[in-house]
């Protein structure tokens, strides 16, 4: 009884929040109650820490604009004239058309909402002994490791999305970081200083979440049922499933990976490529594995194929009405069961030389729909696809270990290491399913070429691949043209609601 409590009180919390950028962290006495009574003991903590992941898993973040909706748009992952209404001028990069607006400004909003909670937790949580946590230290260090490592990547995304990218020498100013709770007045820090932000917090979450994940839950970050929630197959824990499942929420080898994306796209490449390293070889050493190629797309029957690829995974949010929301998508868009298609030619182009690859046959027009069935409500009603659609429907996914495979080859490619960069792409190629090997005396232009190809191929829908494009200053990939870029197009001005207080 007493966690239903709490929920009531976590539900009241976000609703006193979501507000404004410069009311969002306004505080007042009724405030200061439903606090106290929140974090008096460490169940309240935990209820809030599982607030925040639901807050990231809404569709105004990573359950769908940040994932499979907007800035997959915004990439050319589908044919642009049949993205959804409540994206598609966002996608065109109309930032002046109002429903752009509002798009931008709902992804702004719903995310300082999540800081506020972050920095909330975070300031209740630092000065407590380890006694309060029924897991003493373990638990402290989990949470707020945690927290910093969710607040610097909600600050990146923003970055991502509302500055300009680093590769064009902009240094002007960027976004508010917002490191305390309250903060009615915060200040918006040029690229360098919230780029020092992001990466001391990814720090701070890393190092406190390094023992937690290798020593205390080492056999929990080890397994698969461990990393990933399946209903039908997973290891109880003592202390219970808040230790559980740390694939679903900030971890340290996500923060890790989280730093080698950071670095990447700050144009850091040598300790870009020493943190993704440390990803990279952990997976080496069967702590992360590849998909079977039996449920990748080695098989003619959709109902095996995962969808999600959870073994892979290095962070995942989960939302139970994924398919939900990508079915009312595709019934609202006003073009019959048009939405998210992705045009042949595109794929025929992108997977060119390679239609044995599983990313093609395994994932793409499954259901002659012209869809990647990642994101859709399995057809079939075999046991099979029961499961998986129970197992990997809720999943987000975030980021896999095969970005790392894709950080070391540009850092290998752009050290002139051919040799080594064409030995890691032509082992991920293989274990999707691509059998032609590259040579190694491939040129350095194109063997980035087939780098970037690789990396559409790998993150196709699931948000990543904009941000790709954005981080070279390169032109869209659209299948058989290119979608010309102007400087103006790359990032969203900031909602004109949140405007005011910046003057």
């Amino acid at each position: 009884m007493q966690s239903k409590h709490y929920w009531k009180l976590l539900v009241l919390l976000p609703v006193l929040l979501n507000m404004s950028c410069k009311k969002f962290l306004d505080v007042n006495s009724s405030n200061k109650v439903l606090e106290e009574t929140m974090f008096k003991d460490g169940e309240g903590v935990r209820v809030a820490v599982n607030g925040v992941y639901k807050l990231l898993s809404d569709p105004e973040l990573y359950g769908k604009n940040l994932s499979y909706g907007l800035v997959s748009a915004m990439a050319y992952n589908y044919d642009i004239n049949n993205v959804p209404y409540d994206s598609r001028e966002a996608a065109r990069f109309n930032w002046e058309v109002s429903n752009a607006q509002s798009i931008m400004d709902a992804i702004w909003q719903r995310a300082y909402r999540t800081l506020a909670n972050c920095n909330n937790i975070i300031q209740q949580v630092i000065d407590k002994d380890s006694s309060f946590f029924a897991e003493s230290a373990n638990e402290k260090n989990m949470i707020l490791g945690e927290m910093y490592g969710v607040r610097a990547m909600v600050h990146f995304d923003l970055l991502r999305l509302f500055a300009p990218a680093p590769v064009t020498g902009y240094g002007g100013e960027a976004i508010p970081y917002v490191t305390q709770y309250p903060d009615p007045q915060p200040v918006r820090g040029n690229m360098a200083t919230t780029f020092t932000h992001i990466i001391e917090d990814l720090t701070q979450s890393r190092n406190l979440l390094e023992k937690v994940d290798t020593i205390y839950l080492r056999n929990v970050m080890r397994s698969g049922v461990g990393r990933i929630r399946n209903p039908g197959s997973w290891v109880p824990l003592p202390q219970g499933d808040f230790f559980n499942f740390r694939a679903q929420r900030m971890n340290y080898f996500a923060a890790t990976g989280l730093l080698a994306r950071v670095y990447m796209y700050k144009g850091e490449y040598g300790p870009a490529f020493q943190n993704a390293k440390i990803v990279y070889d952990a997976q080496k050493r069967n702590w992360f594995t590849w998909t079977s190629s039996s449920y990748q797309g080695q098989i003619t029957d959709v109902d095996f194929i995962y969808p999600k690829r959870p073994e892979e995974l290095v962070l995942s949010f989960s939302n139970t009405q994924n398919y939900n929301f990508f079915d009312a998508q595709i019934q609202s868009s006003g073009i019959a069961n048009q939405a998210y298609r992705i045009p042949p030619a595109y794929m025929n182009k992108l997977f060119e030389g390679d239609a044995d690859d599983f990313r093609l046959v395994g994932w793409y027009n499954r259901y002659g729909d012209q869809r990647y069935i990642t994101w859709m409500r399995p057809q079939g009603t075999s046991y099979n696809a029961t499961n998986n659609a129970k197992w990997q429907g809720p999943l987000l996914p975030v980021m896999r270990f095969t970005e790392m495979y894709h950080i070391l080859i540009e850092c290998y490619a752009r050290q002139g290491n051919v040799t080594d960069a064409v030995t890691i792409l032509n082992s991920l190629r293989l274990s999707r399913g691509a059998k032609t090997k590259i040579n190694d005396n491939i040129s350095p232009e194109e063997l980035m070429n087939r780098l970037v190809n690789d990396i559409i191929r790998e993150n196709l829908t699931e948000g990543q691949t904009f941000f790709l494009f954005k981080r070279l200053n390169r032109n869209i990939f659209n299948g058989d043209s290119d979608i010309i870029m102007s400087p103006e197009d790359w990032y969203a001005p900031l909602p004109l609601s949140e405007t005011a207080y910046l003057l």
